[in-house]
């Protein structure tokens, strides 16, 4: 059983903000760094492939490990384990504003990417045991998301600032004064929740989770550079396969399995935790290609390629907004489909444009985007209030970690499904947009399948204060 930090003495309106410091610094070390990506390359003196795992490692370690972490959580206290995460994550930012190297980048990104996944799925925890009693847990989500997609929206634009003004290094220092605020609060305010010797640890799962996952995006990244008929490039797809297959046996089996059977058995946990899966594929992906399209091929500043991108990045904020009016009085299910197709209308809209429209003007760029986010805006935050009523109080943590490992395994695949895209592409960025928006259909088409499953279905609004299981 999951024991979280009292919420009499949690609950103050400071906490949502402080709590959201920590997944602001995970999200700005994506978009952010996403900007940061020529500059660094041209610093370093690096490939294009060699850059992109800049942003890869750190998104790979986030995303393998933040599903131990919740069990870490449970098992040894929410508060712990999100100060242990944020003194990691301000250091491996302090290592990567120095870095002179490639190879030391990219390995303190991995260690950056550590440190996040320790403090997110805690985070969540204080969170829950903080708002869920009181019934006000629906509309701190929305208002959490807010704030994370204000953090979204503004990433690319304080990235490209950053930038504009001083050197690379600096989009890592921002996020020294952010983790030191956010550990003085917590130390100050949140009490030490108790440790839970009975829950159990399943490394090995962990484990296989991880090469799975790295074999993958290695065989992606790398054998779109050196040839996926290299037998050298095929030994990734084979181990990838292996751990794969290995991991799901080890999921049905274990005694102790990282993701709980009960929740397994849920259609709303799996359904959306594939509709986060598909929704990051989208976004990481798209803010890429704008990200370079603006820089590579229009020469535009990092400055102006972040304010470009901001319009649409805000725009989540709208969606967000829409979700806490109207959460109370319709079904999260029904407002998550009805978004979901607004989305596509969105992306289907941008795929027409790029095949009739060559180069693409910028208003259809950044109003089409628009309504992709405002779209997302509302998916977002739904699909989480399903997932965590369908898990309850006692799965709180791990339910949380399983939907946010799962939002940011999208990220990376996005990253390196765009990244092939790109480089495929070379200099005909009309073709790079076609395909890009031609993968975004296709990835909100199957979002409102699994959504649309749910949208008939009887489930609550709100997360139970207890899970009956």
């Amino acid at each position: 059983m999951t024991t979280a930090p009292s919420a009499k003495k949690t609950s103050s309106p400071w906490l949502l903000a402080i709590l959201s410091c920590g997944f602001i610094m995970a999200v700005l070390d994506t978009t952010g760094v996403v900007l940061a990506v020529p500059e660094i390359k041209k610093f370093l003196v690096v490939s294009m492939g060699s850059s992109i795992w800049i942003i890869n490692a750190y998104i790979l370690s986030l995303s393998t490990l933040l599903l131990l972490a919740g069990n870490l959580a449970n098992k040894y206290g929410a508060r712990r384990m999100l100060v242990t995460g944020m003194v990691l994550f301000i250091l491996a930012s302090l290592g990567c504003a120095f870095a002179g190297s490639i190879t030391l980048l990219i390995a303190l990104r991995f260690i950056q990417g550590i440190g996040a996944a320790l403090f997110m799925p805690s985070s969540m925890v204080i969170l829950y045991a903080a708002y869920a009693p009181s019934g006000q847990l629906p509309k701190m989500l929305g208002i959490w998301t807010a704030i994370i997609s204000v953090a979204t929206g503004t990433g690319s634009f304080i990235g490209g600032t950053l930038l504009q003004l001083f050197v690379w290094r600096s989009v890592f220092l921002i996020n020294i004064p952010l983790g030191l605020l956010t550990i003085t609060y917590i130390l100050r305010q949140v009490p030490v929740d108790k440790k839970d010797a009975t829950v159990k640890i399943d490394l090995l799962s962990n484990l296989l989770l991880v090469c799975t996952l790295a074999s993958g995006v290695i065989f992606l990244v790398e054998g779109n550079q050196f040839g996926y008929g290299r037998w050298r490039i095929l030994i990734f797809l084979g181990l990838t396969i292996l751990f794969g297959g290995l991991f799901a046996l080890r999921l049905v089996h274990s005694q102790a399995p990282i993701i709980p059977k009960v929740l397994l058995g849920k259609p709303e946990f799996t359904a959306m935790n594939l509709v986060g899966l598909l929704t990051n594929v989208s976004l990481y992906g798209i803010v890429l290609v704008l990200g370079l399209y603006y820089q590579m091929a229009l020469h535009l500043s990092a400055m102006t390629a972040g304010l470009l991108i901001l319009p649409g990045m805000t725009v989540l904020i709208f969606g967000n907004m829409v979700y806490a009016k109207f959460s109370d009085r319709i079904a999260p299910a029904r407002l998550a489909a009805g978004a979901a197709l607004v989305t596509l209308l969105g992306a289907g809209s941008m795929l027409l444009l790029a095949y009739l429209l060559a180069p693409l003007p910028l208003w259809a760029i950044i109003l089409n985007f628009a309504v992709m986010s405002s779209g997302i805006g509302v998916v977002v935050p739904a699909s989480t209030t399903l997932l965590m009523a369908a898990a309850g109080k006692t799965h709180a943590s791990v339910a949380g970690a399983a939907l946010n490992a799962n939002k940011q395994i999208g990220g990376l695949f996005g990253t390196a499904i765009m990244g092939i895209v790109i480089a495929n592409g070379g200099t005909n960025w009309a073709g790079i947009m076609q395909w890009t928006f031609l993968i975004n259909v296709v990835l909100y088409l199957l979002a409102m399948v699994l959504i649309g499953r749910l949208a008939g279905r009887k489930v609550p609004a709100a997360a139970p204060t207890d899970d009956p299981d």
